[in-house]
């Protein structure tokens, strides 16, 4: 295999709302096409955009965070949620989906140091 074919990680840092922004939406595709790529993603979630990753989302319409998320987590989407903006924001680990974790800062540092290419969705 060479050198530009092999697989890279790629790490996104999303800190917008669902649905206040085509942020949302745009990293989802960005994360899909590096998945069909064969490249390992992980998002980081911080501020309110751990609202991306909450259950029982109501969108029709327009891009459905919950279930879009749900369907890239079943394709290796690895999702990190900050604890403490989760905290500010009173959402329990019974409200956030499957397959997306309560995370830290030293995480988001390892994303940060650990990805071959990171972008920040602000």
């Amino acid at each position: 295999m060479s050198e530009s074919a092999k697989s890279k990680h790629l790490g996104i840092l999303l800190f917008t709302t669902p649905y206040s922004s085509e942020n949302t939406s745009t990293a989802i595709k960005l994360a899909g096409a590096a998945l069909r790529k064969g490249h390992s993603v992980t998002v980081f979630a911080y501020g309110d955009s751990v609202h991306n990753f909450t259950k029982g989302q109501k969108a029709t319409g327009i891009t459905n965070a919950e279930s879009e998320f749900r369907s890239l987590i079943g394709e290796g989407l690895k999702v990190h949620l900050c604890g403490t903006c989760l905290a500010f924001r009173g959402i329990g680990n019974e409200s956030i989906m499957e397959g997306a974790e309560p995370s830290s800062m030293r995480n988001l540092c390892e994303l940060i140091d650990d990805a071959d290419r990171f972008v920040s969705f602000t």
